[in-house]
């Protein structure tokens, strides 16, 4: 259990290092967990998390321990040689699982809730969404909802899903 608070923790803590293919090696354990090796020191199992995940979905990947410590932050992804790039997104592919919406079928209103009912490429999805403007964020040509439970889908490309998918979604966003 950690017990700092603010008047415990020192400047040296809040420091935070960015770490680069020189200093940091991720690899697979024998579990099969992401491991890592920073500044030549082992850590048998890291958590990657997206500081911006948004705006910024391969830069500023902050690596931890499993028990929360941050260990340093990989700047750009892109400076990491290709095998070390697809196991970082591996890890975060499970973190961060989003569904593609491909077509949408339907959104109904009732009771203060939006029901959606989707294509997930060739599988049928339906979602409830509680307060539409604040679950729908659109970021360039991608659209991002979320459902009440907090489960996150996405439609990549606005202009690519069907026409009369977008007229029914078109009206909630603003």
């Amino acid at each position: 259990m950690n017990t700092n608070n603010a008047n415990t923790i020192s400047p040296e803590t809040l420091r935070t290092e960015y770490v680069s293919p020189e200093t940091c090696v991720f690899s697979k354990n024998e579990n099969g967990f992401l491991a890592a090796t920073i500044n030549g020191k082992e850590y048998k199992r890291v958590i990657l998390t997206r500081s911006l995940p948004l705006s910024f979905p391969s830069d500023y990947i902050c690596i931890s321990d499993i028990e929360k410590n941050e260990l340093g932050i990989v700047e750009h992804m892109a400076d990491f040689p290709k095998e070390q790039q697809a196991l970082m997104n591996d890890e975060l592919d499970q973190r961060y699982y989003c569904p593609v919406i491909t077509k949408i079928e339907s959104i109904k209103e009732k009771m203060g809730h939006f029901y959606f009912d989707v294509m997930i490429g060739d599988f049928k999805k339906s979602f409830a969404v509680r307060d539409i403007s604040k679950s729908i964020r659109q970021h360039g040509d991608a659209i991002d909802l979320v459902d009440i439970d907090g489960n996150r889908f996405r439609i990549l490309d606005f202009e690519a899903i069907p026409s009369k998918s977008r007229r029914k979604l078109e009206p909630y966003l603003y």
